[in-house]
């Protein structure tokens, strides 16, 4: 079964979630964490969006959003356009159900000026002092905070906080990455 909901859309595994929300024309999503002492959800990072007007969004923009019901659970289905370059999303909780999985693909007309996902703390992590670390090596770079490391995990990670897929040799083309998020706990 799917639908179009009227509300914020969340997918929750084991102290995670990802609430997908409305932010101007586009869906936005955010990551939270679960306090274990407080049982209270923590706003951990924030996809960061573009403006309307922008044909390379620092994050893809996804103006429409379907949630499909699964014997395995919701899977939620995103797809939206900017300049001439559509995107398309499956987010999911992974089958061992300590990560939540972005599938996300770009079918471009043009050499890309930028693509790929992007992440802020959020407003309200800031505010409870979590800092997003140095770069860090390797697949994975993660937020500490509340006995908890959110790590964003991807061979395809630039930065602490930016996933940059391989771009195509030639145009037109689809180009896609994936990537996780997970809750490590910290001894």
């Amino acid at each position: 079964m799917s639908y179009v909901p009227e509300k914020d859309v969340i997918l929750e595994t084991i102290g995670l979630r990802v609430v997908f929300f409305r932010s101007g024309d586009r869906y936005a999503h955010r990551v939270e964490t679960c306090d274990a002492a407080s049982n209270e959800w923590h706003a951990t990072l924030e996809s960061l969006e573009g403006e309307p007007g922008d044909e390379w969004p620092p994050s893809p923009p996804f103006q429409q959003l379907h949630v499909e019901r699964r014997p395995t659970g919701l899977i939620v289905f995103l797809i939206g356009m900017a300049g001439r370059t559509h995107w398309s999303a499956a987010v999911e909780v992974a089958a061992d159900r300590r990560s939540i999985q972005f599938d996300v693909a770009a079918r471009v007309q043009l050499t890309p000026i930028q693509l790929g996902s992007e992440y802020l703390p959020s407003p309200q992590d800031t505010e409870r002092g979590v800092d997003l670390p140095s770069p860090l090596e390797g697949e994975g770079a993660g937020v500490r905070g509340n006995g908890v490391r959110l790590e964003l995990s991807s061979p395809l990670l630039r930065d602490d906080r930016r996933i940059e897929p391989t771009t195509a040799e030639t145009v037109p083309a689809t180009i896609a990455w994936r990537y996780a998020v997970a809750v490590k706990h910290e001894a």
